[in-house]
């Protein structure tokens, strides 16, 4: 009776975690500077599509070095060569700042021709989400900033796996039709 109740007990503990696991090929801790190269290798390799989700993302027209204008650069690169990107920022009317820096680097994205929308205002997109090629999935704490980028202890993962960018997939597209293509006026008045 006891050998039975442990072999209960351990499949109550395992198994909801066992049925809940996405398969991956591949998971990559990305801590600090480890991030930025990765993530722009893997956008200068995209083929199909880059859907980014950023509840931060700064442009520092005044630096052409910086971290940021090369993620920029390597966004419009991967536009102009024919790959689907599209970009939702966060726009907030409790964060104004946070705001009109988002912004800033979507009109930056936008008058190269990449599509950008903000998620709605009522609601704080706290996300660090890409998808690439419906493969490769990059989720954590690195905002797009100089001082996350360059600075800050930050810890991310590249996550290869169809399983988890489709799960990821799903709450882009999700958000992105409660999405506008401009911040309200309102929140920058």
């Amino acid at each position: 009776m006891k050998r039975k109740l442990r072999i209960l007990a351990f499949l109550i503990v395992v198994l909801p975690s066992v049925l809940w696991a996405f398969p991956a090929d591949d998971v990559i801790p990305l801590p600090n500077r480890d991030y930025l190269p990765a993530v722009r290798k893997a956008i200068q390799n995209a083929k199909k599509s880059l859907h980014i989700f950023m509840f931060a993302a700064r442009y520092y027209p005044q630096y052409k070095d910086d971290p940021n204008s090369l993620l920029l650069q390597d966004i419009i690169d991967a536009h102009k060569r024919g790959v689907e990107v599209i970009v939702i920022l966060d726009a907030s009317g409790w964060n104004v700042s946070n705001t009109v820096y988002n912004k800033r680097f979507g009109d930056s994205l936008r008058s190269a021709g990449v599509p950008v929308y903000y998620d709605p205002i009522d609601v704080t997109s706290h996300d660090k989400l890409i998808i690439i090629d419906g493969y490769i999935t990059f989720v954590g704490s690195h905002n797009w900033s100089y001082f996350a980028l360059a600075r800050n202890n930050e810890a991310s993962v590249m996550i290869k796996s169809k399983e988890v960018a489709e799960f990821f997939e799903q709450h882009f597209q999700d958000v992105l039709r409660l999405s506008t293509k401009d911040v309200p006026k309102e929140i920058l008045e």
